[in-house]
């Protein structure tokens, strides 16, 4: 009967051809696949180790960090400001949770520069960069960048996202407050419908203000263009997934005394750790659900795991080399990592895969455009021999070493070998790159900018 189940459900789900159906099963089944791709990430274990991170770091770094912001914020006068916020984070702990804000306000208040010395502060400026780093780090995972900020650029990126951060959040809650506590406010709520109208507004505003962070925090913090349609989906998930796992958390743990049997003293900061490790899964969830948002051919062909044969790579490496060299002859605009998978309806890590090896190969460079990577070709197309293009992902990559010369040779293999580098060599002959692409110009193809504008009026 579970059998009968999957396989009817992999029929359905993962084995139609999502181009030809109608607009609403389309995005049903999108939908659906994409919920099924999220858990399978959440079990295999690479988002579940990442968060588990994410918290031994955060709590290392939660009072240099609250030490930053309560320096910024007293800049400013509103540093009483920041007990609040932290009440307002831990409210999911229940009455413990003002406990730990009072104690963890405590030792801000304690931090001292003059005690500290210059290299206190430069550890304790070191410790917040971290967290910030390595929350970068997650998320150009989850959004597959393999290219980090440099050193100057990622200092410049945390110190504003450090003195920044607290200020949006200070002046978020402000305004919250300030609109539940006006004596005009409260004058105007005794008229109805109008009362019934702000009293609501009351209680959707601090998912709204969550919202806007978690949208503001995937467009912000990965070193690549997030498009705001894909943070704001992730940031709408992640923000309703985040309230709701804080109403369900408070109730558990107003309820359950197993813990405090259990661990004793130690109990509210499992708790602790317990919700962060639960929050930074959330914020981590949401990241992905923004990434296959922006990029639905992962999700949208049913290759799951993307394990693909050398044939399919040789394939979609000539296809790239063919259009990014078109695009660069006709002088449109180059080609994206996003464009490409959408041109050739493939996932994003595979186009990455082959991208990666011809620029190894030295066939194309990436060029950066508002925070979007595109690619040329590297030098003339006219002395580019197009084996190069096969060999960059017949061969293996250059930057790891080359393990056919570890192999311990079987004379029959290696026979068959020569032949088949014989055949290829032969087939591809003399021709370059600029011969391939000119072969091909009495036919009109999509270009960056047709497809960008498709894209655009397209609903997925």
């Amino acid at each position: 009967m579970l059998k009968r189940f999957t396989d009817k459900y992999s029929k359905e789900v993962w084995q139609q051809d999502v181009y030809a159906m109608g607009k609403s099963k389309r995005i049903l089944i999108f939908w659906v696949r994409l919920i099924n791709v999220i858990v399978e990430d959440l079990i295999r274990g690479d988002l579940r180790l990442r968060a588990m991170g994410l918290v031994y770091i955060s709590i290392l770094s939660l009072v240099p960090l609250l030490a930053f912001a309560f320096s910024v914020l007293k800049g400013f006068g509103v540093q009483n400001k920041l007990q609040p916020v932290l009440a307002n984070l831990f409210m999911p702990l229940g009455a413990k949770g003002v406990e730990i804000a009072a104690k963890v306000i405590d030792f801000v208040n304690n931090v001292k520069a003059g005690v500290l010395g210059t290299l206190g502060l430069v550890m304790l400026l070191y410790t917040v960069i971290t967290l910030v780093r390595k929350v970068e780090e997650a998320f150009n995972h989850v959004w597959r960048v393999r290219e980090p900020r440099s050193l100057m650029e990622g200092f410049g990126h945390y110190i504003s996202v450090i003195m920044i951060g607290p200020l949006l959040l200070v002046t978020a809650l402000g305004i919250t407050a300030t609109i539940s506590s006006h004596t005009a406010v409260q004058s105007i709520t005794d008229f109805a419908p109008i009362g019934v109208l702000l009293v609501a507004a009351g209680k959707i505003l601090p998912w709204l203000f969550v919202i806007a962070a978690f949208t503001f925090i995937y467009m912000f913090v990965p070193h690549t263009h997030v498009q705001m349609r894909a943070a704001l989906t992730g940031g709408v998930i992640a923000g309703i997934c985040w309230e709701l796992a804080g109403y369900i958390f408070t109730e558990l743990s107003v309820s359950s005394t197993r813990l405090t049997a259990i661990y004793s003293g130690f109990a509210i900061m499992v708790m602790f750790m317990i919700w962060l490790y639960t929050s930074w899964i959330i914020v981590l969830a949401g990241a992905q659900v923004a990434f296959y948002v922006q990029n639905p051919e992962l999700v949208r062909h049913g290759l799951k795991h993307n394990e693909v044969g050398g044939r399919t790579l040789e394939r979609v490496a000539l296809s790239i080399m063919y259009l990014i060299g078109r695009a660069y002859v006709e002088d449109h605009t180059p080609w994206s990592r996003e464009q490409l998978a959408r041109r050739l309806h493939l996932p994003t890590d595979i186009i990455l895969t082959v991208l990666d090896r011809l620029r190894q190969r030295g066939l194309i460079v990436m060029v950066m455009s508002n925070r979007i990577r595109r690619y040329m070709p590297a030098y003339d197309m006219a002395k580019m021999p197009l084996r190069e293009v096969v060999m960059a992902v017949r061969r293996n990559p250059m930057a790891q070493g080359d393990a056919d010369k570890h192999i311990k040779a079987i004379p029959q293999a290696e026979d068959m070998m020569h032949k088949l580098d014989a055949a290829a060599t032969e087939a591809l002959g003399s021709q370059t790159v600029k011969d391939f692409i000119s072969a091909g110009e009495a036919q009109q193809l999509e270009t960056p900018t047709v497809l960008l504008a498709r894209q655009s009026n397209y609903k997925k």
